[in-house]
């Protein structure tokens, strides 16, 4: 096997023993739907698979521990293993789990543009920390797109209106459109595009979490 296929076996190899607990066609079930989705996600990258793209696939399914926890969370009597027990892990677990929802990339993404926009009168800090800490928690985005959110985005969206301040005292005009206006339309066009994609894969893969029959938070399905 080549490196990147050994990775997603030892993830599975991990994920099966933090599911020990279950019984085993219950843990069966849950180990089938993620194999499912990993193999569908590398037939449709179409190559032979890069530690870049086992890095994308593993990102959208989240850690072992976090699909361990959502799995074990839909059983309420079933002992939580040893290693997923620590306090720590089983709270990180939790939080990333409960950030998989249809709700959170309007949300998420939401608090980091109107904070962004209105971040010249101080306190709209508290609503980009909030949308910061939504989005490293959340297993919706992966690697870039999590800078991206949390510092493009309300960075574009803060020169939206900065732009005037930044700009207000160079009199160059391109096209009798001032250098602040050409500030204003590059930010806010900058912003919604940002917006519009990661709104969109956060959404398409807060699908993949929904509850399913098959015993794991719609890790088999694939879109």
């Amino acid at each position: 096997m080549t490196d990147p296929i050994e990775r997603t076996a030892r993830y599975q190899d991990d994920l099966a023993r933090l599911l020990a607990a279950l019984e085993p066609v219950e843990r069966a079930e849950v180990l089938d739907g993620v194999r499912e989705h990993i193999d569908a996600a590398l037939a449709e990258v179409g190559h032979a698979p890069t530690d870049a793209d086992v890095d994308r696939i593993l990102g959208e399914l989240g850690s072992p521990g976090m699909v361990a926890e959502a799995a074990l969370a839909e059983r309420p009597d079933t002992p939580v293993p040893g290693p997923a027990a620590s306090g720590v892990d089983v709270a990180l677990a939790r939080f990333s789990a409960s950030l998989t929802g249809q709700w959170v990339p309007p949300v998420a993404l939401l608090l980091l543009l109107v904070g962004g926009g209105l971040i010249l009168w101080g306190y709209p800090l508290v609503l980009i920390a909030v949308g910061i800490l939504m989005v490293i928690g959340s297993p919706l985005w992966v690697g870039g797109e999590k800078l991206w959110a949390t510092i493009a985005l309300p960075l574009c969206s803060a020169m939206i209106l900065g732009s005037f301040y930044v700009f207000i005292r160079v009199g160059v005009s391109i096209g009798g459109i001032g250098l602040n206006g050409i500030g204003f339309l590059v930010f806010a066009a900058a912003s919604l595009a940002i917006l519009i994609v990661l709104w969109f894969r956060g959404a398409r893969r807060a699908r993949r979490y929904r509850p399913d029959t098959r015993g794991a938070a719609g890790l088999g399905q694939t879109s």
